[in-house]
């Protein structure tokens, strides 16, 4: 890099983003649970359900941020997946719906994540990549239907942590190179050969 700038800071891990003030929120940590339907010539839609999304270790500019995903088995994520990208690579893309979580730091802001609440609030969904090569299950897919739908006023006051409010989008996903660097390991293996 010529005249001495400094490069970013490389971002790996997974986390949450807000696409306004592009502030990401990075987590050590992502665990999920679930399961695949199994048997050939399946469709992609409903193909899977996630019981259970964990981020942890999160901060943003040095503040704590708790991230709750409210979703469980009484109250899954179905998945469905849409396409092979790039063909050849065993990396199926698609999306989680039913998503709605929570956002907390610790300094006071409290922020409630789901669909557009001008087009009827509820949960939403994100993008997710399952890689089945090697089993990993991503959300560093494209995927915009998460939104703000409340922040209290420490969420947007210009102090460190959380910066979001009414109407941003969210996205939850992946930074870094590659979907290794965002993504939790599937057990046992989930072997997918077409979408």
């Amino acid at each position: 890099m010529c005249g001495g700038g400094r490069r970013a800071p490389r971002r790996t891990g997974a986390g949450i983003r807000e696409a306004v003030s592009n502030q990401v929120t990075l987590c050590s940590g992502l665990a999920v649970a679930g399961s695949f339907k199994s048997g050939r010539g399946l469709s992609g839609t409903g193909i899977g359900a996630l019981t259970s999304i964990a981020f942890t270790g999160c901060k943003v500019e040095g503040v704590a941020v708790t991230v709750t995903v409210h979703t469980s088995a009484a109250n899954p994520a179905p998945i469905n997946l849409t396409q092979e990208f790039p063909a050849g690579s065993t990396v199926f893309t698609g999306q989680a719906t039913n998503i709605s979580l929570t956002l907390d730091d610790a300094r006071g802001c409290h922020a409630v994540v789901g669909a557009k609440i001008l087009s009827g609030g509820g949960p939403g969904f994100t993008g997710l990549a399952y890689r089945s090569s090697d089993h990993r299950l991503s959300f560093a897919a494209g995927g915009k239907g998460l939104f703000v739908q409340s922040a209290t006023a420490q969420c947007d006051n210009g102090a460190a942590g959380l910066d979001v409010k009414q109407f941003d989008r969210i996205s939850r996903g992946g930074f870094g190179d590659s979907i290794a660097d965002s993504s939790a390991i599937i057990s046992p293996a989930q072997r997918i050969s077409s979408p």
